[in-house]
């Protein structure tokens, strides 16, 4: 998050960017009922196309055989989408966790550091280390 002149700048867990008017004009509209109407930016047709200067290698995580302290997680399939939940005592397994696309591997099981609860998602967030499980 960013601000600039009073504008709170903002960018998504999907890459969308928003900017928010946090000017005392704008709360003061707000509070009376009066909204702008959202604006959807797209990148101009035609730009110059940005060529990579990098890539990225493909992550290696460490390996552990035992579970220590941390959280284990579990990958699995469902439908077409690979999956991750907590299955260390103490959580609720029907709720998936949040966890790097890239590392993924169906019936793989790992170990974060911890796991906290979205109440606005319902589902846990990974953070911490992550090793994979032998």
């Amino acid at each position: 998050m960013q601000y600039l002149d009073d504008r709170l700048y903002i960018v998504t867990t999907d890459g969308t960017l928003a900017c928010i008017d946090a000017t005392e004009e704008a709360i003061k509209a707000a509070q009376g009922g009066t909204v702008p109407e959202p604006v959807d930016v797209k990148a101009a047709a035609g730009l110059a196309v940005v060529e990579p200067t990098a890539t990225l290698e493909t992550v290696t995580l460490e390996t552990v055989s035992g579970t220590g302290d941390g959280v284990v997680v579990e990958c699995f399939r469902e439908g077409e989408r690979l999956r991750v939940r907590v299955v260390s005592e103490g959580y609720d397994v029907r709720r998936n966790v949040q966890f790097p696309k890239g590392v993924r591997e169906v019936g793989a099981r790992y170990l974060v550091e911890g796991v906290r609860f979205s109440e606005r998602g319902g589902f846990y967030r990974a953070y911490g280390d992550i090793r994979r499980l032998l």
